[in-house]
């Protein structure tokens, strides 16, 4: 079994929209292990009305214990979403993934609350890449500088950019993601990228394999641009 954490020091960032979307996108037994006190995907799962994904809330004293349960129950995937807060939940959190991604909007006051999340992303010696949401349709400079001061935090960028959608906000009251209430839409196919990407980082690759795909897909969606 794989295991991501979500990790974000600053709310508002789509933190939980994304791990719910990506729990239902990823196609495989996926559990998504809430550790948030405010619980916002154990209510999504509770508007769904379905055990696919199962959600679940957790302290992090518990969460090693849900993730070996959850090996034992042939889960391919843990998702684990933590509060909006550099702290112990997400301390844990990091140190029980495979891979680390931190949600972040590209404006200035979400890019310099990174930086704290940056530090105990070292601490825990996670690869981690931070995952531009909800970017502005036509904002191609100011994605370089964001990608710019991510870098400069010590933090790789995901080169797959999830832009502002209504899709999210239609999608969340009914409990369902992208992928299931629009799948013909943009938003759906971001997502779909997303996972495949995320996937891929998954498969045991090195750290250099990894940053040189993350280069190719960037030189790529680089060249695509008008």
């Amino acid at each position: 079994m794989k295991t991501i954490a979500l990790i974000a020091q600053k709310g508002g960032v789509g933190k939980t929209t994304l791990a719910v979307n990506l729990a239902v996108a990823a196609g495989i037994p996926t559990v998504l292990f809430d550790l948030d006190p405010q619980e916002s995907a154990v209510m999504w799962a509770d508007r769904r009305q379905s055990d696919s994904p199962h959600v679940e809330f957790l302290t992090e004293r518990r969460l090693p214990d849900g993730l070996k349960a959850a090996e034992q129950g042939k889960y391919d995937l843990a998702i684990i979403d933590t509060p909006p807060a550099a702290g112990p939940q997400a301390l844990t959190a990091a140190q029980s993934a495979n891979l680390v991604l931190i949600p972040c909007r590209p404006s200035l006051v979400d890019l310099d609350a990174i930086r704290r999340t940056a530090t105990l992303i070292k601490s825990a010696g996670v690869p981690a890449f931070v995952v531009f949401n909800a970017a502005p349709h036509s904002a191609t400079t100011l994605l370089e500088d964001a990608r710019a001061i991510a870098e400069g935090a010590g933090l790789a960028a995901c080169p797959i950019i999830l832009r502002e959608r209504s899709a999210y906000r239609a999608s969340w009251p009914i409990g369902r993601t992208v992928i299931e209430a629009e799948p013909d839409s943009k938003a759906a196919q971001e997502m779909i990228e997303l996972k495949d990407w995320i996937l891929a980082q998954l498969q045991g690759c090195s750290p250099e394999v990894v940053q040189q795909q993350t280069d190719e897909t960037q030189r790529q969606q680089e060249v695509a641009v008008p």
